[in-house]
């Protein structure tokens, strides 16, 4: 049965969480058919029998567990009190943490953005770094959330990650303590062309407070007379349902053609609900949303209604492919504890299903956009007992170093080896800034280099993606 609806899931695509629970299986609660009675049998055996001598709350536990794990979703799991505390507190404008944002593949996390002076910065995590220990212990194929709730913790508790990166043999281990971090999930600027006012808003999660702050951002948009709008979704990697519908209805005009649906399993049945604009003209001006490989599930549905309901120009790179939905569940057993649960798909105005499995693998931009070597340069930082970088070396950290070095004015080769073009232009970077001049990159050269990357990186007319999508509305 299919209804028109404007609320109620939650698409989400990484937050915090891990496995945990503390309630007791008595017999009586059991109904008498074999698979229970199964399950009851095993548990009393090794309760009475094996060596280790485990509790009913560990075996119990275990279960939990076993029964998430063997759905193969890594975005259903189950919250203690705590950790849904965490969860929802990942929807505010602050919160505790290390500063990134990660996806999950091939059984790690793997980093995908890593916040400006924050923890993980400061400690030199970087973008594609594969998180594979916490605290010394491997998180490997774990589920999702739970090595996310490893991560997590109190404000000023140090956490360790285990990091694999490309290019380096050993595992890095990476000490940060954790901290509050500023989560603003809505940025407003503005760019002039010529005599035509682009507008900007950045959305870097569909959050709390997301959709007043959208509002009026864009209400202060326009008030300014704007002549195009950009909606700047990369890295977004989801959040609530209600903002995304209330921020497409700022747009879309109701044509009786849904802005998206969702299917979804609920109480043993099947049921789908179609999502309809509300209003009745357009906005005076053109629209492009700008996405990447990490803008994902609501994201997706924002992207692709704007695409294909609204006609708007998508812009940047193929989005992540994240095509279910999750509601919180809470369980009446455990105060506080509940079940982050997948229960459907959600689909596009033409009913299309962007999942990476199985589905159309994300939204497909109208205008492909790729990031320049430099735009894909990262902070170089020493590691373990390294003092320094040494002339002569080859070394990847070394190509990259170079691709920075000539967009602070050197010429040198980038091919990872350290020649004498690149140690002279060292030595004068060492010279110019009172460093010590060694010919060879310690950390006091690397401050400088990363900086000048920061300086280079933070620049919007170096963002290509951005200013293709400038040059998409000025060619309209």
């Amino acid at each position: 049965m299919g209804k028109r609806i404007a609320i109620v899931v939650v698409f989400v695509l990484a937050i915090t969480s891990s496995f945990y629970a503390g309630s007791v299986f008595l017999a009586e609660d059991f109904p008498t058919d074999i698979t229970e009675a199964t399950f009851l049998e095993v548990m009393s055996e090794l309760m009475e029998n094996h060596y280790l001598q485990p509790t009913s709350d560990e075996l119990v536990e275990g279960a939990i567990e076993g029964m998430i794990i063997s759905l193969d979703d890594p975005f259903t799991t189950y919250f203690d009190a705590e950790e849904a505390a965490s969860y929802q507190a990942g929807f505010g404008e602050t919160y505790v943490g290390i500063g990134v944002t990660v996806r999950y593949a091939e059984g790690y996390l793997i980093v995908e953005s890593v916040k400006d002076d924050g923890p993980a910065d400061i400690a030199g995590v970087r973008v594609n770094d594969l998180i594979a220990e916490v605290d010394s212990e491997s998180v490997f194929d774990l589920p999702f959330y739970e090595i996310v709730g490893l991560i997590i913790g109190d404000q000023g508790t140090e956490v360790t990650l285990g990091i694999i990166r490309n290019g380096v043999t050993e595992m890095i281990q990476l000490t940060m303590t954790r901290s509050v971090i500023d989560s603003a999930t809505v940025y407003v600027d503005t760019f002039e062309r010529g005599d035509q006012l682009i507008g900007y808003i950045k959305v870097t999660t569909f959050g709390d407070e997301t959709m007043i702050l959208f509002v009026n951002s864009l209400a202060d948009l326009e008030t300014q007379g704007i002549d195009g709008l950009i909606i700047d979704l990369r890295d977004n990697g989801g959040g609530h349902l209600s903002t995304v519908y209330n921020m497409l209805n700022q747009f879309l005009v109701d044509n009786e053609i849904p802005m998206f649906s969702a299917e979804y399993y609920s109480n043993g049945d099947y049921q789908r609900d179609f999502y309809f604009a509300t209003r009745t003209e357009p906005r005076g001006y053109d629209i492009v949303t700008l996405v990447n490989e990490n803008s994902a599930s609501a994201s997706e549905v924002f992207a692709s209604a704007m695409q294909e309901h609204g006609g708007y120009l998508v812009v940047g790179k193929t989005t992540f492919g994240k095509g279910t939905m999750q509601r919180d569940v809470s369980l009446s057993t455990i105060d506080g504890d509940s079940l982050h649960i997948t229960i459907g798909k959600w689909f596009t105005s033409d009913g299309n299903w962007v999942h990476y499995d199985g589905g159309t693998d994300g939204v497909t931009p109208d205008i492909i956009v790729d990031l320049t070597d430099i735009e894909k340069a990262y902070k170089v930082f020493l590691v373990g007992d390294e003092t320094k970088i040494f002339y002569d070396d080859v070394d990847p950290r070394v190509a990259n170093i170079q691709l920075i070095l000539n967009i602070m004015g050197y010429t040198v080769r980038t091919d990872g080896y350290y020649g004498i073009a690149t140690k002279q232009a060292i030595l004068d970077i060492q010279l110019t800034n009172n460093i010590l001049r060694t010919g060879n990159i310690d950390s006091d050269t690397l401050l400088i280099i990363n900086e000048a990357l920061d300086f280079y990186q933070d620049q919007t007319i170096n963002d290509t993606q951005l200013q293709a999508s400038i040059d998409a509305l000025l060619d309209d």
